[in-house]
């Protein structure tokens, strides 16, 4: 029997935790038996140490261990950043989902409210009118007939409220659970597209990932300072294929998308990341629209196996036949009546 005192001290002492004693410490706080001060040294411990990839692996099978899980037997991918970019702009994953879904892609998208940004994927497909505290069973619905369900956070991970009070006393810090959100998937799913907030956690969430089982992914982190691929500069990329992390880097100039004004992808009190969304799903000329095809390029890129190049033309040709606008209603529609 392991002591959660003397695992505390050992992490305070500046020390990696064993993928084991990570999981203990965490299963501790999902079940409420810590208070928020010993959750607190546990969270800034980590923060002050940094994260190691066994301490990310046993914090996330804790947490898949206690989620409410979807239970769906279709290959599905889930684009899901860190958040914490700190850039405002409109809520590009999610748009993304819906272009590749469109294109015939199951997406399982887990997602929440904002907590670090001004519009979570939560608070965006609310605000469109899509009921968002779906079932496991309806989600699977979504996903089998629409290509896209929506898994929100806190109804699969009921246990991060014991938490929820302790991170925000913590804020604007990030901690460890920034990292999870990507990795604690309740469908499952072992296609990813996730986009980290910074470079130094890439090598980080990879090899959590592969420990964890996943068997294609793409981390990435633009040089601009996005949790997104980006139409301004480079953008890094670490790929998880056949066990293995491959490293390299795209630039969208390459494929014929160039951004003009990054302020006008960023939302404020003027415009919405809804009406931003509405703008590209109308085939609106935009760098808006520009940086959702690429991004939903690089998921169909993986679920298909097809070059970028290819994915680019499909998701470019889903919005030019309006198949994006049908999709994103049927799913607002979809989630009012299942």
């Amino acid at each position: 029997m392991y002591n959660f005192d003397e695992i505390s001290n050992n992490l305070q002492s500046g020390n990696d935790l064993s993928v084991d004693h990570a999981f203990y410490i965490s299963e501790k706080m999902f079940e409420g038996a810590l208070n928020n001060q010993q959750i607190k040294n546990v969270l800034l411990s980590l923060n002050k140490k940094g994260v190691c990839v066994d301490e990310l692996v046993g914090f996330a099978k804790s947490m898949r261990k206690i989620s409410s899980k979807v239970e769906i037997n279709e290959r599905v991918i889930d684009s899901c950043g860190t958040g914490g970019d700190g850039m405002n702009t409109f809520n590009i994953s999610t748009c993304s989902s819906f272009i590749a879904a469109a294109c015939g892609v199951k997406v399982a998208k887990h997602g929440n409210k904002a907590i670090t940004s001004s519009s979570g994927s939560a608070d965006l497909l609310h605000d469109a009118g899509a009921k968002i505290d779906l079932n496991p069973e309806q989600v699977k619905k979504c996903i089998e007939t629409i290509n896209f369900g929506f898994m929100f956070a806190p109804l699969h991970h009921k246990a991060m409220k014991n938490v929820a009070s302790t991170r925000k006393s913590i804020a604007p810090q990030k901690t460890i659970f920034n990292m999870l959100g990507p990795i604690t998937n309740p469908a499952n799913a072992k296609i990813q597209l996730i986009g980290v907030y910074d470079k130094t956690v890439m090598n980080l969430v990879a090899n959590a990932l592969l420990k964890l089982g996943t068997s294609r992914a793409i981390i990435l982190n633009s040089r601009d300072g996005l949790d997104e691929a980006s139409i301004y500069d480079k953008t890094d990329i670490l790929e998880i294929k056949n066990n293995s992390i491959e490293s390299y880097t795209i630039d969208s100039s390459d494929y014929g998308i160039r951004g003009k004004n990054f302020d006008s992808i960023r939302t404020n009190q003027n415009i919405s990341s809804l009406e931003i969304i509405f703008s590209i799903i109308n085939n609106e000329n935009s760098d808006a629209k520009e940086i959702a095809i690429l991004n939903s390029a690089l998921l169909v890129m993986l679920y298909k196996e097809i070059t970028l190049e290819d994915a680019i033309k499909e998701c470019r040709n889903s919005l030019e036949a309006y198949l994006v606008r049908d999709k994103f209603n049927q799913y607002i529609d979809f989630t009012n009546q299942v």
